[in-house]
């Protein structure tokens, strides 16, 4: 069984095109797939599950259009498909992915949703710009209006202490502290 052309092009472009803020998002949906994969069989494998958290997790820090992100989606899902199961028809894949991957754009998920390696990486960025700490090639990585994208995404006991330790209020070590604590951190 070879190389698909849509893993070809994948490929390529995390190889050759793709900027450091994406190779950091493949990077958390490579990770979480691994958390998630089993030597079991997809009967084990939360692929709904995994296919709607990176379809939410792209489409909220970068602005991608919910179409695009589904049609996308669907292909991953098949690909998975496929690597698990490489014995199973087309038709059953197509059924297996309608099922997995239902429908067309989904409603944004909750702020609390977003998974907890995601959210500390965004909180990083955000605190980075917010204190003047990232540099202009690093700012010129993200799409317009992330930093908008990523405070309302953020929960409000995040956005408090983002807030309060951008200001001044409270200092590192307690801004780190209060970020470990809060709920959105302990899932």
């Amino acid at each position: 069984m070879g190389i698909s052309s849509t893993m070809t092009e994948i490929l390529d472009y995390i190889l050759n095109r793709a900027t450091k803020y994406e190779l950091e998002l493949v990077g958390e949906a490579l990770r979480k797939r691994m958390e998630r994969e089993s030597t079991l069989g997809l009967g084990q494998v939360d692929v709904r599950q995994m296919a709607r958290s990176m379809a939410e997790g792209i489409e909220k820090q970068m602005g991608v259009d919910g179409d695009g992100i589904h049609e996308m989606t669907k292909r991953l899902v098949a690909e998975m498909i496929r690597k698990e199961k490489p014995e199973i028809g087309e038709a059953e894949v197509r059924k297996l992915v309608d099922h997995f991957v239902p429908g067309g754009k989904q409603a944004a998920a909750p702020p609390s949703s977003i998974p907890r390696e995601m959210l500390l990486a965004m909180i990083t960025q955000f605190v980075k710009y917010g204190t003047g700490a990232m540099s202009e090639q690093e700012k010129r990585e993200f799409p317009d209006g992330w930093y908008e994208k990523y405070w309302s995404a953020f929960p409000p006991d995040i956005q408090r202490l983002v807030r309060d330790y951008l200001s001044g209020s409270i200092g590192k070590d307690s801004f780190w502290k209060g970020i470990g604590e809060s709920s959105a951190m302990k899932k």
